[in-house]
């Protein structure tokens, strides 16, 4: 396969793990920090800054972006942190969609969609998330330590009349926060005929080990409210690229529901993606702190060949079989998640 790389078009992955998983999904967070401090994600004091020379500089990212394309990676998505802080996020997605790359997501907490959206579907996303917790202002407030509701609710509104192709809703679930709510946000979603998802808290670092351990809310629990609500949700097959979310029909609308259960249903062996971090780290799991550094190989003179190589070999070697959140959680607690992107 690496014979080929740059040669011709690339039709199925070159990135392959030792038990039989390709990767064609990338995560790219493009900066650490955030305008957010969600209680679940950021410690109360917000985030550590990181200078300017140990992140990628954007023609960095273009280069990496270039080879994971030439390598089957045909879905990339931009987080954080916060993606639309990054002053550069539009050059950004237009180099995933100048390499070819056919699905090109951004994840976003929403404060900045209202004068982003249109920008973005301009460049090339077709595919959006956005984090809503709740629609209490005081329990966003809470949540996000300070966050406008009404912002985000406007940035959404920006986003469905900009006709971003697809629009989901992640509602991290917080049994105290928003255990009572689940019906209120999804009826929001089929208001607006999009998407949500519910995501169970993971023990990532020391902010979501904390909400894991007084906050934990499974998504069969969440499944439950919702289908007292909206009557029996019918379970759609999924595409191969949809990631991790156990996805189901609501009655006679058009919004689909979804579940992600890194805790209670673990979904690794499917796992097709893997993270570069703003500091050019590349993470083959969420759940652990080491990855192959890629930020010194793409300042030196290698090429982009040599660092393809080193890619292939790295997610080879490395790319673990599952997460450890159960088993070893001293692990996961050692992982910031702002660096990682979700």
């Amino acid at each position: 396969m690496l014979q080929r790389f740059l040669a011709e078009p690339i039709r199925e992955s070159a990135l392959a793990d030792q038990f039989g998983r390709y990767v064609t999904y990338l995560r790219i967070s493009v900066t650490e920090h955030c305008n957010f401090r969600c209680n679940y994600c950021s410690p109360e004091e917000g985030t550590p800054f990181f200078a300017r020379d140990d992140h990628l500089q954007a023609e960095e990212y273009d280069r990496l972006i270039r080879v994971f394309s030439g390598l089957g990676v045909r879905h990339m998505r931009f987080t954080g942190g916060e993606p639309l802080i990054h002053p550069q996020i539009l050059s950004l997605v237009g180099s995933a969609r100048r390499h070819g790359v056919g699905k090109i997501s951004i994840s976003t907490n929403g404060l900045l969609l209202g004068r982003h959206a249109e920008a973005l579907r301009q460049a090339g996303v077709n595919n959006l998330n956005i984090s809503l917790d709740s629609l209490d202002p005081e329990v966003f407030a809470r949540v996000t330590r300070g966050g406008d509701l009404q912002r985000v609710l406007n940035g959404i509104e920006a986003a469905i009349i900009a006709e971003i192709p697809r629009i989901k809703l992640n509602v991290v679930l917080l049994r105290q926060d928003n255990g009572n709510d689940l019906p209120a946000l999804v009826e929001y979603a089929i208001q607006r005929g999009i998407d949500i998802r519910f995501i169970e808290t993971m023990p990532l670092g020391e902010a979501g080990a904390g909400a894991q351990d007084v906050q934990f809310l499974s998504a069969a629990e969440a499944q439950q409210v919702v289908e007292q609500q909206f009557g029996p949700l019918q379970l759609v097959t999924r595409p191969a690229d949809n990631g991790p979310a156990r996805l189901y029909q609501l009655p006679a609308v058009r919004s689909q529901v979804g579940f992600i259960t890194p805790i209670s249903d673990n979904f690794c062996a499917t796992c097709n993606r893997v993270r570069l971090t703003a500091a050019g780290r590349l993470v083959h799991c969420l759940g652990q702190d080491n990855g192959l550094e890629l930020l010194p190989l793409i300042r030196g003179s290698n090429s982009d060949r040599q660092i393809a190589e080193a890619i292939i070999q790295g997610i080879w070697r490395d790319k673990p079989e599952r997460h450890q959140f159960v088993n070893d959680p001293s692990r996961s607690a050692r992982v910031f998640m702002m660096r990682l992107g979700g």
